[in-house]
């Protein structure tokens, strides 16, 4: 299985963006997700397939929203060649791993301090804490897995070609808790109304929905790059 992923990548424009998953766009764009929504795209179900799939599936245009994506202000991110499997570890490690996990903690304080002042507000995201806690639960034991067992082993297989190194099931594993992750991220959704804010919301909800927000297109991105990019190199 190949990934239209690769480290030397074409230059953005909306003639190839269309062709990409969009999995690989929310790893690639920093902001893609606000792109996505604002035309009603589920980036998480939806990451394993074309921006030109998805928008004709859905009646939109794809260049207009591929020429939306070149327009974000940070442009594309250079991704590490996924060939360089250390490389490419490394910048799982870093990029998502520890930033969900200094993130979720500050997300879950905020939470709380929105649903204790604000409770009363017909729109408030009753829930979002105990949501955000039950995630940081399960993310991190997840990752322990990634950094303790499989992470290490792919490490050794790619030093040793001889290796026999089992490592199906713990993919499989990984795979099937992704999915749970996924389930995670459309309650985060449901409970914030697509991080929706009410008009004249204090800056602490703001802050709130702009770091899950922030927190869901990270999830996506690491999931895509681990799901299509790193995992079937050794299946």
């Amino acid at each position: 299985m190949q990934s239209d992923f690769t480290h030397d990548q074409e230059p953005a424009n909306s003639a190839n963006l269309i062709h990409r998953k969009i999995g690989d766009l929310v790893a690639s764009f920093p902001g893609a997700t606000l792109v996505l929504r604002r035309h009603k795209i589920g980036f998480c179900c939806s990451s394993n397939k074309s921006l030109e799939e998805v928008a004709s599936v859905k009646g939109l245009d794809a260049g207009l929203i591929a020429r939306e994506l070149c327009d974000l202000p940070k442009g594309p991110l250079t991704l590490p060649d996924p060939n360089d499997i250390d490389a490419f570890i490394d910048f799982i490690l870093d990029r998502y791993h520890q930033t969900h996990r200094d993130e979720l903690a500050e997300l879950i304080l905020l939470a709380r301090k929105v649903e204790a002042v604000h409770g009363d507000h017909p729109e408030a995201p009753a829930g979002l804490a105990d949501a955000l806690f039950e995630m940081t639960e399960k993310l991190d034991s997840h990752m322990a897995k990634e950094e303790m067992v499989l992470f290490p082993a792919m490490r050794e297989m790619q030093r040793n070609s001889a290796s026999t190194i089992p490592l199906i099931m713990p993919i499989h594993c990984m795979r099937e808790e992704h999915d749970e992750h996924a389930e995670a991220i459309h309650k985060l959704q449901k409970l914030t109304n697509n991080f929706t804010l009410p008009d004249g919301v204090c800056g602490s909800w703001r802050a709130l929905y702009s770091g899950t927000a922030k927190l869901v297109e990270d999830l996506v991105a690491h999931i895509h790059l681990e799901n299509e990019i790193l995992f079937p190199r050794f299946e």
